[in-house]
């Protein structure tokens, strides 16, 4: 598959970081807009993929503590390597930072995919937005 990656500020990536979330938080998940707009993102580096025809079709974002999140694909779009896409560039921005571990909520359906990536889970699953999630660690540079 042909596509591009672009890393940047809330205010450069906003445009198209939003459309894809909502896609997939709010009318595929049902998720409360107001959930998923939160108010962090002005402090995160968000990383977007556009495919050959430069429309999006993935975002993720990173806060400074190493907490990622926000992870999307839009549906038709998934099964074809961009999670994995996004998890190697929030990695390389991540060690770019100093940042020396990666953690995240991982809606627990999506475990066995952050498992076979390196990350281990740390706690026991809690809900979060009515949805089941799993916090997951990844120790940066081993």
């Amino acid at each position: 598959m042909d596509f591009t990656l672009k890393t940047g500020s809330w205010g450069e990536l906003k445009a198209f970081c939003t459309p894809v979330r909502l896609a997939v938080f709010v009318t595929e998940q049902n998720v409360p807009s107001t959930l998923e707009l939160d108010g962090l993102d002005n402090s995160c580096q968000h990383i977007v993929i556009f495919d050959a025809n430069n429309t999006a079709i993935a975002t993720a974002r990173l806060a400074n503590d190493g907490k990622f999140g926000r992870m999307a694909v839009l549906q038709e779009y998934r099964q074809q390597g961009l999670g994995a896409e996004l998890l190697k560039r929030l990695t390389k921005l991540a060690s770019d930072l100093k940042i020396e571990q990666l953690f995240c909520h991982a809606q627990t359906n999506a475990r066995p995919f952050y498992e076979k990536n390196g990350f281990q889970i740390i706690g026991k699953p809690f809900e979060e937005a009515n949805i089941s999630h799993i916090k997951m660690r990844k120790v940066l540079g081993s």
